[in-house]
């Protein structure tokens, strides 16, 4: 009976591995910053749900931080994920993806290089990071924002909100 029992945990265990692997679904955490109470969690949480690639939001208030679930067959555009924090009254402090060495799939029909752009420390780029910090805007707090403006300019990089694709570090 045992033996059955082990058996029919194995099977169902690798079915919701196979699964996983087919339905492209990865993790995002998103830095919030302003939140101080669980009502600002679940403003933010009510937002970012309604997105349409988002397939869960779990909120750690401790941390100011939403870890997201983001089925990536869909079409995905982390501006919009961004604007849900703003639109709830709230603003990001760092935006993390899946770096392209941890992501084995497509994101909106493109490979992972084709999305994005590093514009880190060159020192930087051989690490191998399981996520990507995104820079722009709408993805760092108004401090880091202004840095990297800085650093654009200098190094000729073209404004964050004008590429169709995202710059990290």
């Amino acid at each position: 009976m045992i033996e059955i029992r082990k058996v029919g945990l194995l099977c169902m265990t690798m079915l919701f591995v196979c699964l996983s692997a087919f339905s492209q679904i990865d993790t995002v955490r998103i830095r919030v910053i302003g939140l101080t109470c669980s009502s600002c969690s679940k403003s933010v949480e009510e937002k970012l749900i309604k997105v349409s690639f988002v397939k869960s939001v779990n909120m750690n208030l401790n941390r100011n931080e939403a870890t997201i679930l983001v089925d990536f067959s869909k079409k995905v555009n982390w501006n919009v994920l961004a604007r849900a924090v703003y639109d709830a009254g709230f603003s990001v402090g760092s935006f993390f993806v899946p770096s392209c060495k941890s992501a084995a799939y497509k994101m909106n029909q493109l490979t992972c290089d084709d999305n994005y752009f590093f514009v880190g420390d060159a020192a930087m780029a051989a690490l191998d990071k399981p996520y990507y910090t995104l820079v722009g805007k709408y993805f760092m707090d108004k401090k880091s924002y202004r840095e990297w403006q800085q650093k654009f300019l200098l190094q000729g990089y073209t404004d964050p909100a004008a590429v169709a694709y995202y710059y990290y570090y």
